[in-house]
């Protein structure tokens, strides 16, 4: 028996969950807003679409999540377990397993290769459409800009939005934009090629995606779930305050094992060693590559282990403030 399509799975009460990865200033977000635009033209369905940013700068990753459901969306958690999963930029999935969650979906992936490639290199199982949409950006726009085409793949692949609605809708919020309409008609021209050029494929036999039970969190303090973070990808040190650093000292081993730095932490990156019968101690922190010197472990510990510093030296031989 075939299994039902995402069209009959909504109409018979489920919700649709859809998960985007990409770079930020890539166009990810505003696929999945102009595709939820499109979806919310029907007053039947309802529609919540979110972004998260973190502490993203243009080129690093970023991702997006869409619920649609047939009447309310009750379900108002993140999509761990997508339907459907966009790769926007395939540099994304050096960082990130873009199909993580999956068993059989809908995958729809920006790339000139054949859906059979792409489901080959990312261990794809289900149903893989690609869309060559960096190219045709560049020969409709000027430059290689994806976001139109994304959207048009997902408006054909999914079925869950007529395209001339889904056309319409898009001309509605160019338009609101205030753009030239040159430049709008260059989108809607875009759009309408990347409808005829996306490649379709059923494919079978890739890896199950679905996340391993959760089985706690080991040997992290209560509140410290520093595994679950998303700061370690976009190594946020480079987002510090700028001039002072954050240090580590404790010599003597005097750390008392109250984890409460660890806790505090918003990078999730003090390091530590469980001891059965002193707690969480600590023995430093990746300040390099993580550390905004935001502080929260000056202010947390009780023994004053950690210090915040200058971070820049005068250099060899400079004048003296005389």
């Amino acid at each position: 028996m075939p299994e039902p399509t995402l069209r009959e799975r909504l109409e018979r009460g489920e919700s649709i969950d859809l998960r985007g990865d990409g770079k930020a200033g890539g166009g990810l977000v505003l696929v999945v807003q102009a595709f939820g635009a499109a979806l919310a033209a029907d007053p039947a369905l309802d529609v919540q679409d979110w972004p998260l940013f973190s502490s993203a700068r243009k080129g690093a990753n970023v991702r997006a999540w869409l619920r649609v459901a047939r009447g309310r969306v009750d379900d108002v958690s993140q999509v761990t377990a997508p339907d459907v999963a966009i790769l926007m930029n395939e540099a994304a999935a050096e960082e990130v397993d873009f199909a993580e969650g999956t068993r059989r979906a809908l995958f729809v992936v920006n790339a000139a290769d054949a859906p059979e490639a792409v489901a080959a290199r990312y261990r794809l199982d289900g149903t893989v459409a690609t869309v060559a949409a960096d190219a045709l950006g560049a020969r409709h726009l000027g430059r290689p800009l994806g976001n139109v085409a994304v959207l048009a793949a997902l408006v054909r692949t999914t079925a869950l939005v007529e395209p001339a609605v889904a056309r319409a809708s898009l001309a509605r919020g160019l338009e609101k934009r205030r753009l030239p309409s040159r430049i709008v008609d260059a989108n809607l021209a875009l759009f309408d090629e990347a409808l005829e050029a996306v490649r379709v494929a059923e494919v079978a036999g890739g890896a199950d995606h679905r996340r391993a039970p959760f089985a706690g969190y080991g040997a992290l303090p209560a509140g410290a779930q520093a595994a679950l973070r998303s700061a370690r990808r976009h190594r946020t040190a480079g987002y510090g305050r700028p001039g002072v650093k954050i240090a580590f000292a404790d010599e003597a081993s005097r750390c008392n094992g109250c984890s409460l730095c660890v806790v505090q932490c918003p990078e999730g990156i003090i390091e530590f060693e469980p001891d059965p019968q002193r707690g969480t101690i600590v023995n430093g922190a990746r300040f390099d590559d993580f550390c905004k010197a935001c502080r929260e472990c000056v202010t947390a510990c009780p023994l004053d282990l950690f210090h915040e510093l200058a971070a820049v030296t005068r250099p060899e031989g400079a004048l003296n403030d005389a």
